[in-house]
């Protein structure tokens, strides 16, 4: 048996949406990455113009020293969008 995983990172890309003149960045999907390296891999590649994506955005999910599950976001490039749900 092994321990559960503290930590999760996850890499989300953004596209323009919208008509020509009134456009904005929307997330395109979450991916999960295996590891931190994976996660900035990606953001590299949007940072380079290697993709389409006009942002990017890495976030790291673990649990805070009192057991509560917490969210940071490690980097972001380009136009992002903030969302609230």
């Amino acid at each position: 048996m092994h321990a559960p995983e503290t930590e999760a990172y996850v890499f989300q890309s953004y596209r323009l949406e919208g008509e020509p003149g009134a456009q904005y960045p929307w997330p395109t999907g979450l991916v999960h990455c295996q590891s931190r390296q994976e996660a900035m891999m990606r953001l590299y590649q949007v940072k380079s113009g290697l993709t389409d994506d006009v942002g990017a955005s890495v976030f790291r999910f673990f649990l805070g020293e009192d057991g509560a599950p917490r969210t940071e976001t490690l980097e972001e490039v380009g136009q992002v969008a903030v969302v609230q749900a």
